[in-house]
């Protein structure tokens, strides 16, 4: 079963996904696709490992999170990645971001007996970006998002710390 938990920054998302994760029986695993750039996001990665489980292996995915989860398929009943969007950023940043998309997208099919959960931004509820490169960004996390909830089982929206279900 695959779920997405899409939200706004600092809404709460992680927390509902985490939640999803504890409940899973057998191993678990959290897949991140994050990485620090200044002292404020190494400060929020910190709070974030003091919050959760220390017992829950953490893998970090680079740009290739398709391969990531298939080299999980064995090892683990359930995975939490944490998030799309930092991912569709760091994909977004090399050459033929699409073959990335295409590649995660592909491994899904050998994933189908996993319970994976997604959390990602959702990113359509802001203002229109005013720049053409933020436009793009925009427009690409947009097209995950939108193929991924067709991929789920269940989509969550959470705002202000509330996870109200969307299907």
């Amino acid at each position: 079963m695959f779920s997405l938990v899409l939200g706004g920054n600092k809404s709460g998302k992680t927390d509902v996904g985490l939640n999803l994760l504890v409940e899973e029986k057998g191993s678990r695993c959290l897949v991140v696709t994050g990485k620090a750039a200044d002292l404020e996001f190494n400060e929020q990665i910190r709070q974030h490992k003091i919050s959760r489980d220390p017992g829950i292996p953490v893998v970090e995915s680079g740009t290739g999170l398709g391969a990531c989860l298939e080299s999980l398929r064995f090892s683990a009943d359930a995975i939490l990645v944490d998030s799309i969007d930092f991912w569709v950023f760091d994909i977004f940043t090399k050459d033929h971001p699409e073959k990335h998309v295409d590649d995660f997208f592909s491994s899904l099919g050998v994933l189908s007996g996993k319970r994976l959960i997604f959390v990602s931004a959702e990113i359509g509820l802001g203002p229109l970006p005013s720049t053409r490169y933020v436009r793009r960004f925009s427009r690409l996390l947009g097209q995950v998002n939108q193929l991924l909830a067709g991929f789920c089982n269940d989509v969550t929206l959470v705002v202000a710390g509330l996870p109200v279900r969307i299907k």
